[in-house]
């Protein structure tokens, strides 16, 4: 038969432990009132007195180490002086003394009183026995070497003693492990504790030999709190991020661990968040970084105000951002919190009056259910990001099937830079026809990546990857490259004067060398800048028009025919049609595959080509799957199409051969229509 024991809540110890430390050292002081007391008044003596008004006014005016860098408490040197001079009764009066006096003008808690005096009795009580069985108190004025030996014992129990029991305290009540508690409040006490006791036997000394020598204790306390002040700045200075002053990333996980250990003890959740900037580097590349600079800081200021002050807000580097948050009580409301911060980064930052507008991708990992180290759900947070930023959906939380995909995709993109040195990366072209002479008037490049291990590596899957590691540009002007290169040579292999289309990315667009690449090339390759067509979307030209407009009208000045992708799908701007320098625009496929049979894409396809026209452009439509397709947009006076009607996208050899092919049809047809009309 097996006997079971209620299960203690973790508030229930912190309340037994601090109760116990009330207890424990209220008993001390009670028995050292009883049976010290009065021997103390009995033999009152003036070192004692100067040591025990420098326990108090060390206790009530602690030292600053500076500006938000904490205190130094210099009652420590003299209350364990005191303890070596006049022994444990003549420390722990005074102690409690000092320590009732200062919670009292600082207006503490009566149970923070209580443990202090508490914690303070048990510390200088054990310390001073340690200290007693060791060696004889110094009171003739000679510190021997034992006796040296004793107090340096004795200030290592002090130190161990108080850093234990307020360490304790803190990891109970805050529900972290105890060890993490007291190993990080050694780092931070060391530096200024262990001299503060260390000088404890300078002060005897110094009390013994003459009064006169006291005052010169000032030296080296004043020399503890600039060293102190140091440490912790130095400390400071390695755990924050010099521009926005947040946690780091090495504080980040320190309170992430932290928040676990807590976490698996309450059952409550620690979400992890990482945020990435769009457009971050656009702002840095075009203003300057002084400019980024003042939106991370704003970004940092709208963060902290956004959050619970239990929350930590951290700055990983770059544009790179991490929330870790501790006030939701379930995954839900750490998602409604993600999707508050991205509307407050949708907000315009304002930089020495340029108004900047940039967006973030939050992805989210929640414990234990993504991960139960800080590792894990940083690593889960950033995959979660990563879709949030591939998909355009701003807020994404971590699941097994987007870290699966995403794992293929982080092999496919380290792929890339190779495929870029290697040249795998080439361009198929699909044939534009003119609709009222059937001819062959030029072709789209479409981009097409010769894998070495993976067959059909879709566009839809590596271009989006080439655009996020920033090798979209130099992979767009290779395939401009060789689009103007098999341009030329079938121009003077004799296919006539056709021209190569080049789809553009907003990236490359506001490249300010793509003008000059492009010049370039064509006169490198004998090729007319007429003949090379460049694709752009209306969206791009909205987006960022102070960056892509002087690009679009230095390359309509070098005579490049600049068009209008998938008009109808984006902004649709009379405006900007107006004023752009564009010849051409193309109508998107997904209102010419359904004219045939929904009037309203119809409607569509035929206003769209009438206003091409009366804005004196080419209209090209795509998508054309069917001779049905062709007749209805040759009705409509549309001047070009291209789609799987003529052919799909073959490479340059082949779509070679099918233009000569194409051309002998087409004039052989030509001459027989013609007896027969002359017959007729």
């Amino acid at each position: 038969m097996s006997i079971s024991f209620p299960k203690i809540s973790r508030e229930a110890i912190a309340q037994l432990y601090i109760g116990a430390i009330i207890a424990s050292g209220f008993g001390i002081l009670a028995g050292l009132v009883l049976f010290d007391g009065p021997n103390l008044f009995r033999h009152f003596e003036l070192p004692v007195v100067i040591f025990a008004v420098a326990v108090i006014a060390g206790e009530v005016l602690p030292v600053k180490l500076g500006r938000g860098e904490g205190e130094m408490v210099p009652s420590t040197t003299f209350a364990f002086g005191l303890l070596l001079f006049g022994g444990i009764g003549a420390a722990a009066l005074t102690q409690a003394v000092a320590s009732t006096l200062a919670d009292r003008i600082h207006k503490k808690r009566l149970v923070h009183w209580a443990f202090n005096i508490g914690q303070y009795m048990l510390t200088i009580g054990v310390s001073g026995v340690v200290f007693q069985l060791l060696a004889d108190p110094p009171r003739d004025g000679d510190f021997g070497f034992g006796q040296l030996v004793a107090a340096l014992i004795a200030a290592g129990v002090y130190f161990v003693i108080n850093t234990g029991s307020v360490s304790t305290v803190i990891a109970l009540t805050s529900g972290s492990r105890i060890r993490d508690e007291f190993s990080s409040e050694l780092m931070r006490q060391t530096a200024n504790e262990g001299v503060l006791l260390g000088l404890a036997p300078l002060a005897v000394l110094a009390v013994n030999s003459s009064l006169a020598m006291v005052p010169l204790l000032a030296l080296p306390l004043l020399a503890v709190q600039r060293a102190g002040a140091h440490a912790l700045a130095s400390r400071r200075l390695a755990l924050t991020d010099a521009l926005t002053g947040l946690p780091n990333r090495v504080l980040f996980a320190d309170r992430t661990r932290r928040a676990i250990a807590t976490a698996e003890r309450s059952d409550a959740p620690v979400v992890v968040m990482l945020i990435d900037l769009d457009r971050f580097k656009d702002i840095n590349d075009t203003l300057g970084h002084h400019y980024g600079d003042e939106v991370l800081r704003q970004m940092s200021g709208r963060l902290t105000e956004l959050l619970d002050p239990r929350d930590t807000v951290s700055r990983l580097g770059g544009d790179e951002f991490a929330v870790l948050l501790r006030s939701a009580r379930s995954a839900t409301e750490g998602m409604a919190v993600a999707a508050a911060i991205r509307r407050a980064l949708a907000e315009p930052f304002d930089a020495e009056g340029v108004s900047l507008e940039l967006g973030g991708s939050i992805g989210v990992a929640v414990h234990p259910e993504d991960g139960d180290d800080v590792e894990t759900l940083m690593q889960r947070a950033d995959v979660a990001m990563y879709q949030a930023k591939e998909g355009a959906t701003g807020v994404e939380r971590y699941s097994v099937q987007q870290d699966d995909s995403s794992l293929a995709r982080l092999a496919l993109a380290a792929d890339l830079r190779r495929a870029l040195e290697r040249s795998e990366f080439v361009p198929f072209f699909q044939p534009k026809i003119d609709l009222r002479t059937g001819a062959v008037v030029g072709a789209e490049a479409l981009l097409r990546w010769n894998h070495p291990t993976q067959a059909n590596v879709s566009p839809d899957v590596f271009i989006p990857l080439a655009e996020q590691t920033g090798l979209i540009v130099p992979v767009t002007l290779q395939v401009i490259s060789a689009a103007i290169r098999e341009c030329s040579l079938w121009r003077a292999r004799g296919c006539g004067d056709l021209s190569v289309a080049v789809n553009l990315s907003a990236r490359v667009l506001v490249d300010p060398q793509l003008p000059g690449h492009v010049e370039e090339l064509c006169r490198c390759w004998d090729l007319p800048t007429r003949a090379l067509v460049l694709e752009i979307t209306e969206s791009m030209i909205v987006d960022d028009p102070a960056r892509t407009l002087p690009i679009v009208e230095r390359l309509a000045d070098l005579g490049v025919r600049l068009s209008i992708d998938d008009f109808g799908t984006g902004y649709s701007s009379l405006e900007y049609l107006k004023v752009l320098p564009v010849r051409e625009m193309k109508i998107d496929r997904s209102f010419v595959a359904g004219m045939s049979s929904d009037i309203r894409d119809a409607a569509i396809v035929r206003h769209s080509i009438d206003l091409g026209r009366s804005l004196g452009l080419r209209v090209v439509a795509e998508g054309v799957e069917s001779a049905e397709d062709h007749a209805i947009l040759a009705e409509m006076g549309c001047d070009h199409a291209q789609g799987f009607h003529y052919s799909r996208p073959v490479p340059a050899a082949v779509f070679e051969a099918w233009v000569v092919e194409s051309e002998g049809r087409r004039i052989a047809e030509a001459r027989a229509i013609t007896p027969a009309a002359a017959a007729g």
